[in-house]
């Protein structure tokens, strides 16, 4: 009778998820200069538990940024617009692509917004975030 008891809780639990921003904030950042560009860019190195940790899915907590990267995505941030990493506050480590699976509107600056989705890492291409949440759900 315990076991299923405990199965049931278990089953009615809400996915457990690591809080990704205090994982992201292992991640080293190094400057790579960009000919093309005449610019540097900050490029991850990530750590072997983050790279096991792509392709599955978590659950994230932060700050609508009204940032344009892309029509179809949205920017999350670990902190608000006031402290956030465009402004000069905090590191790249502490901001996210998030793809929605369903559109979203009405949307403001600072809005605080959960998502489930599945995490893939970026360490090539240094038009896009590092860090992005697709096929992501608002919960």
């Amino acid at each position: 009778m315990l076991q299923l008891f405990l199965g049931v809780i278990l089953l009615v639990s809400p996915l457990q998820s690591p809080n990704l921003w205090k994982v992201f904030e292992g991640v080293r950042f190094e400057s790579k200069y960009i000919d093309e560009e005449k610019a540097s860019f900050y490029v991850p190195q990530f750590g072997d538990e983050l790279l096991s940790m792509e392709g599955k899915k978590y659950i994230v907590k932060g700050y609508y940024l009204p940032i344009d990267l892309s029509s179809s995505g949205i920017v999350l941030s670990r902190y608000p617009m006031a402290t956030c990493f465009f402004c000069g506050e905090a590191g790249p480590e502490s901001v996210m692509m998030v793809f929605p699976s369903k559109k979203l509107e009405g949307l403001k600056m600072d809005d605080e917004l959960t998502f489930e989705g599945t995490l893939e890492l970026n360490a090539d291409d240094v038009y896009q975030l590092s860090f992005i949440l697709k096929d992501a759900r608002r919960l």
